[in-house]
C-alpha cells in the first residue's frame, strides 16, 4: 500500500492489538460509531459486523476500494469522503461514539472540535503518546496546559494504554496512547460563559510565563483577583480547572 506522508497516515498491522483494542471499546448491536480516519478498514473490519451502524470519515479516496468491500458486506453504513475538521458532527442526529487513529498533525484540532458536540456517548482515540499526557495532565506540571484544561473540562479523560510504534506501518518515529473520553455535564452557565471561559484559558496559556495579573490584564483588575480569591501572582500552568471556570464566571456576570 503507498502511505501519503502528508496526511500523517500510519496504518495498524498487529491483529495483536487491533484486539486489544476492540476489547477495550467494547462494542455492541446497538451502536452507532463514527470512525475518523479508517485507513484501510484494519479496526473497522473487527467493529462493523458487531454494531448497528457506522459512519467512516476518510479523506483519502485512494483507500475506498477497500473501505467499500466493507460496506458491501455489512450494508450497515456509509462512507464519508471528508476532512474531518471540515465535517459537521450536527448531522449525525442519533447518540454515537467515536473511535479513530487520529493524525498526529490535527489530532489537537479534532479534539477542540468533539469537545462540542453533544450527542456524543464515548470517544476512543489513538494518538501521540505526548498528546495523551497532555490531555490527562495536572496543574503545577510540564504538561499541563490548554489542551489539559479544555479536555478536562467535558471530559472525563483515562489513558487505557501505550502502544509501540511497531504495530504501525509506516513505523512512526513516537510512541501513541490509547485514550478514553467519557462526556461530563455541561458545566457553563450558558453558551457566553463557554466563549468566555475558551478565551480567558487561550490568553492565559499564550503568556504561560507570565503571571496572570499580566497575561489576562484586559480582563481582571488586581481588585478582582481579591475578590475571587485567587492570587494573580500564578502563571496559567498553577490554575485548575475549577480556577479557570471562577474567572471566567466572573467576567460573564460583570
Amino acid at each position: 500500500m503507498h502511505y501519503k506522508k502528508k496526511l500523517g497516515q500510519h496504518f495498524l498491522v498487529d491483529q495483536n492489538i487491533i484486539n486489544k483494542l476492540v476489547r477495550f471499546i467494547a462494542p455492541n448491536k446497538d451502536d452507532v460509531i463514527l470512525e475518523i480516519g479508517p485507513g484501510d478498514g484494519a479496526l473497522s473490519k473487527s467493529i462493523i459486523p458487531l454494531i448497528k451502524r457506522f459512519y467512516l470519515i476518510e479523506k483519502d479516496k485512494d483507500l475506498f476500494d477497500e473501505l467499500y468491500l466493507l460496506l458491501m458486506q455489512n450494508k450497515n453504513g456509509e462512507i464519508i469522503n471528508s476532512d474531518v475538521l471540515k465535517f459537521d458532527f450536527t448531522s449525525i442526529q442519533e447518540k454515537f461514539r467515536v473511535i479513530g487513529n487520529l493524525p498526529y498533525n490535527i489530532s489537537t484540532e479534532i479534539i477542540f472540535m468533539v469537545c462540542k458536540v453533544c450527542n456524543i456517548i464515548d470517544i476512543h482515540f489513538m494518538l501521540q503518546k505526548e498528546v495523551v499526557d497532555r490531555m490527562i495532565a495536572n496543574p503545577n506540571t510540564k504538561t499541563y496546559g490548554r489542551l489539559s484544561v479544555m479536555t478536562q473540562v467535558y471530559f472525563q479523560a483515562t489513558k487505557l494504554f501505550d502502544i509501540s510504534e511497531n504495530v504501525f506501518a509506516p513505523k512512526p518515529k513516537v510512541k501513541s496512547s490509547f485514550i478514553r473520553l467519557l462526556p461530563k455535564e455541561y458545566i457553563f452557565n450558558d453558551k457566553k460563559h463557554e466563549d468566555i471561559f475558551y478565551k480567558i484559558v487561550k490568553k492565559a496559556f499564550e503568556g504561560r510565563r507570565k503571571m496572570i495579573r499580566s497575561s489576562l490584564s484586559e480582563y481582571f483588575e488586581e481588585k478582582d483577583y481579591d475578590t475571587i480569591k485567587i492570587d494573580s501572582k500564578k502563571r496559567a500552568e498553577n490554575l485548575s480547572i475549577n480556577d479557570y471556570l471562577l474567572l471566567s464566571r466572573y467576567v460573564h456576570k460583570n
